[in-house]
């Protein structure tokens, strides 16, 4: 019996002083004369940082007649150069499909198509379009737009 008694004297005193482990304690005896704040600890602030890209330049790329292909008439070709600012070492990827009434066959391309992370990398993103049908445009017109291309990007 005193030994059970002995055993819960010691869960209960063992009950008050582990709540001190939890956290660091600082006793202020005697407080400052003066109503000072007193430092208690430090705690870190952090945050998950996700994967960012921008690519800065989004204007339309504007393409004239290949006048070098076989058939100028139906082929044109355009590029452009944009920086790309990204935070993480990425691969990036391109394709072009027909928009309106001109249709065609388009295709992209991109250069170069590595990036490095932290970099502010110049590059340059062209169109293609073979078979494309500027009889079906209204003559005179300005900014038509003929194809669309998509940007894709994958962390390496």
């Amino acid at each position: 019996m005193k030994m059970l008694k002995k055993s819960l004297i010691a869960i209960a005193v063992l009950a008050v002083a582990m709540p001190v482990f939890a956290g660091q304690l600082k006793i202020h005896d005697p407080w400052p004369t003066a109503p000072v704040p007193q430092e208690i600890c430090k705690i870190d602030v952090v945050l998950n940082v996700g994967y960012w890209i921008q690519i800065v330049d989004q204007t339309p790329i504007k393409v004239v007649q290949d006048t070098a292909a076989t058939n100028p008439f139906q082929t044109y070709k355009g590029c452009k150069t944009t920086d790309v600012k990204t935070n993480f070492a990425c691969t990036l990827s391109v394709s072009a499909v027909a928009v309106g009434n001109a249709g065609g066959t388009w295709s992209a391309t991109v250069a170069p198509s590595a990036m490095i992370a932290g970099t502010n990398a110049g590059v340059s993103i062209c169109a293609n379009g073979s078979n494309v049908d500027i009889g079906k445009l209204t003559g005179g017109a300005k900014n038509v737009k003929v194809a669309e291309v998509t940007v894709k990007v994958v962390p390496v």
